[in-house]
């Protein structure tokens, strides 16, 4: 099998940050510079600006012509989608190029981003320590050519031109290296890769109408609001975006307040003893400091011409495998404290001023209804099935405790059951969050600080009984923080295969792998074991830093590394059930965490049969009491 790495140098007003790949690709102001391109281990051929630039009266492109009509030659990109869209969109309908199947593309960012480094190409090349690095004044370079000027002119410099052509080589070669550095994705995951393809180039329909409708409410409700600030500050402020106005003026009011965090703001309305305009300040500063009400600009931006909205899911953004999002972040959608569909109704049905008679709060209604606003095509239906619990049914399953496992497949309440074994007042919600969030090792202050995030005050020494509880309930969940820890230490300090409990952990170059009951493989970079305070061996890898974005050394413990093997486990049960739905022509559009929401057209297929489709266990996972609830209808909700 012959491979091709590619890389593709364009040009556009369009900015591919707001609007996504798929805009950007398609838009009109978009155009092809260079094209850089290297077949195996040969010399990288460069398809200069000027190349380009004199097509038809000569072909430039004849031997990728070739190489794309060759159909055992694979075309490896780094972020391949882009590559994928750009040759579509200029390529093939510019320069009349046959298109390459979606089979035909790798991209060594998945492959990067599947072993747990960093996904730009500058990043993932410094962790391994390839020979080619990305150049960074060519990248410098690469953004004065690829926008336009303040004058809305794109540069003509054929001096700059070249040394475009010279990054571009670069890329190529540092792309060939991490390619070789790291091993392909498995055939099963190869192939949740091109479904994560798909899912991004097919997009979800968006009710452009209502999504119009919301935008122009939303500026009427920001002025009102602002209006009122001015009115209640005397015109001191002219609104709450001024963040060091703002808390000055509390301050001076006799509400001094060290942040506008989300915490501080509603520790403070609860106060009860602030003067009545403060409060109606922080009100307020709530609701325009929404993000979610934002979420209706961004979709806007990034809404395709046929009204879908794609590129949207990051493929193995976590570590542990599971989609990260993008452009909207569909990831994040707020639950919202109204129902969507009833919130669509009373947008499209009711003035500006009958809405606020009926909703004091606004904003509230429509970050509440931005779900509402991906709908089924004309013609078809979604249907939407979301996993229950599916991480502490996959944890129960993987540890051996059949109690609840069982209770789990005969569908009794173990939320009921665990807040009756706390004893005392303990709530079912309580007893939900003890089922939830105990099985990673968390202690009592985390779980006290967890519960507040949902609402539930509790004690400490109630926080502390209902960890303990669960700990005394399910010890063989406690047994596996423990084994898994000391299989991953042994597995560094000895070297070989490693089997516990359900996994396999072995050393291989630079790499920990823990290969799951799918066959497929978590990684931790560079591992070393080094002794802590009580002398005990610490494991440590480097990784991603989810908030810092840095690629940092992290310490890990047995309650984290059964965290990343159940979420793994968990993701890798919902790719299968992907590829499953799209083998039975239930089309995938969208999955949100543990949700699938697929698109058919009317009178094809049941919500009941969805069901029973991505309830069924894969072969690697007999046993583990999966369950799901599915419901159809023509609009997205919770």
């Amino acid at each position: 099998m012959r491979k091709v790495y590619i890389d593709l140098e364009t040009r556009s007003k369009v900015d591919i940050w707001q609007t996504g790949a798929w805009v950007y690709a398609t838009s009109p102001s978009t155009g092809l510079l260079c094209v850089a391109y290297a077949v195996d281990d040969g010399p990288v051929k460069v398809l200069s600006c000027e190349d380009v630039a004199t097509y038809p009266l000569s072909d430039p492109f004849i031997e990728l012509r070739n190489l794309a009509n060759t159909s055992d030659t694979l075309f490896y990109a780094h972020n391949a989608l882009f590559e994928e869209l750009i040759w579509g969109a200029q390529l093939h309908d510019r320069f009349d190029l046959p298109l390459i199947p979606i089979k035909r593309w790798r991209c060594t960012a998945a492959k990067a981003l599947a072993v747990g480094l960093p996904k730009s190409l500058a990043d993932a090349a410094m962790a391994l320590g390839t020979r080619h690095k990305k150049d960074i004044r060519g990248r410098t370079v690469m953004l004065r050519l690829c926008k336009p000027d303040a004058n809305g002119e794109f540069v003509e410099d054929p001096a700059l031109f070249k040394e475009l052509e010279a990054y571009c080589a670069q890329d190529v070669e540092t792309e060939r290296d991490i390619d070789r550095l790291l091993p392909e994705l498995s055939p099963f995951e190869q192939y949740v890769w091109f479904e994560d393809q798909l899912i991004n180039m097919r997009g979800v329909a968006v009710d452009t109408d209502t999504l119009a409708r919301v935008q122009e409410l939303i500026i009427k409700e920001e002025e009102r609001l602002k209006g009122r600030i001015r009115e209640l500050t005397g015109g001191k402020l002219d609104g709450v975006s001024r963040r060091l106005a703002v808390l000055d003026y509390l301050a001076k009011r006799g509400v001094p307040l060290p942040d506008f965090t989300k915490a501080t703001v509603e520790t403070a309305i609860k106060d009860g003893r602030i003067p009545a305009d403060a409060l109606e300040i922080l009100r307020i500063r709530q609701q325009l400091g929404l993000t979610s009400t934002a979420k209706y600009a961004a979709l806007k931006e990034a809404l395709c011409a046929d009204s879908r909205l794609r590129d949207t899911f990051v493929y193995h953004a976590a570590s542990t495998g599971r989609w990260g999002g993008k452009l909207v972040q569909l990831q994040n959608l707020p639950k919202g404290s109204f129902n969507s569909d009833l919130g669509v109704e009373m947008i499209n049905g009711y003035d500006y001023d009958t809405l606020l008679a009926m909703y004091p709060n606004l904003m509230e209604l429509f970050s509440s209804c931005i779900r509402g606003m991906f709908i089924a095509a004309p013609g078809h239906d979604l249907i939407v099935a979301d996993y229950a619990a599916i991480e502490a049914r996959v944890l129960m399953w993987f540890c051996g405790e059949e109690n609840a496992v069982k209770m789990f497949r005969e569908g009794k309440d173990i939320y009921v059951d665990m807040a009756g074994k706390i004893g005392g007042n303990a709530t079912r919600q309580l007893g939900k969050q003890a089922t939830l969030g105990c099985g990673y090792g968390i202690g009592a202050a985390k779980f006290r600080a967890t519960c507040r995030t949902y609402k539930i005050e509790i004690s400490d020494e109630l926080a502390a009984k209902a960890v303990n509880t669960y700990r005394t309930a399910y010890p063989g969940v406690v047994k596996m923080w423990y084994a898994q820890e000391r299989a991953a230490i042994q597995a560094v300090t000895r070297g070989g295969r490693v089997p516990c409990g359900g996994v396999t952990w072995e050393k291989r170059g630079d790499f920990l792998w823990c290969r799951l009951p799918s066959g497929r493989e978590l990684a931790y970079h560079k591992p070393e074991i080094t002794p802590r305070e009580d002398d005990q061996p610490r494991l440590s890898y480097t990784t991603t830093d989810s908030m810092t974005k840095k690629y940092v050394r992290k310490d890990t413990y047995g309650g984290k590394i059964i965290e990343n093997i159940i979420q793994g486990i968990s993701r890798d049960i919902l790719a299968a059930a992907l590829l499953e739905a799209e083998k039975r022509g239930y089309k995938p559009v969208m999955h949100v965490h543990d949700e699938i929401v697929v698109e058919v057209p009317e009178g094809v297929g049941s919500a009941r049969e969805f069901e029973e489709l991505i309830c069924r266990a894969p072969a690697w996972a007999a046993g583990c009491p999966i369950s799901a609830e599915a419901w159809r209808g023509k609009r997205y909700r919770k």
